[in-house]
């Protein structure tokens, strides 16, 4: 009996993640510069971005580039630098980038970007998450993926070139 007791401690203890996990819902965002880590970029890339994050001086760095920096440690620190991720607008028009298991990435590879545009629909997302902070978060489970009536935004801004002459 003791030694029952003394293994289920043993498990409840051993759990790897014990942050609470939150619902949240958007529209899947198609950033247009997206990079979030490591994951399907060339290792000539790799090697050149770890040696920056790994030799840089952090007092010569501005607000971004040191904001960057903190995200490059945390996803590093959960070993997150190779796992594929999204980024998801939410109702509040924040940006989240989510990070994925693989087995859920594959549900979301199914949706085309000009697809979309050319049906002039989006896809909607709910994810169960635990948030990162940085406005990043790790998905546990994509509850629904569904195509809807609506414009994708590959970004807020349009490009604009004025005449200044």
């Amino acid at each position: 009996m003791i030694i029952i007791i003394v293994l289920l401690a043993g498990l409840t203890n051993c759990n790897p993640d014990n942050r609470p996990i939150k619902r949240i819902e958007g529209d899947l965002y198609y950033s247009f510069f997206g990079i979030g880590n490591f994951y399907n970029q060339p290792d000539s890339f790799i090697e050149k971005a770890q040696l920056y994050m790994d030799t840089v001086n952090r007092q010569l760095l501005d607000s971004a580039d040191l904001f960057y920096l903190k995200k490059f440690e945390l996803l590093k620190k959960e070993k997150l630098l190779y796992t594929p991720f999204i980024d998801l607008k939410l109702d509040n028009d924040s940006i989240v980038t989510i990070y994925l298991p693989k087995n859920e990435y594959k549900k979301i590879t199914i949706f085309n970007r000009q697809n979309l545009i050319d049906t002039k629909k989006k896809v909607r997302l709910i994810l169960d998450v635990h948030d990162l902070g940085l406005s990043m978060a790790l998905a546990t489970k994509i509850i629904s993926a569904n195509k809807i009536d609506g414009q994708i935004l590959q970004y807020d801004r349009k490009f604009r070139i004025d005449d200044y002459r």
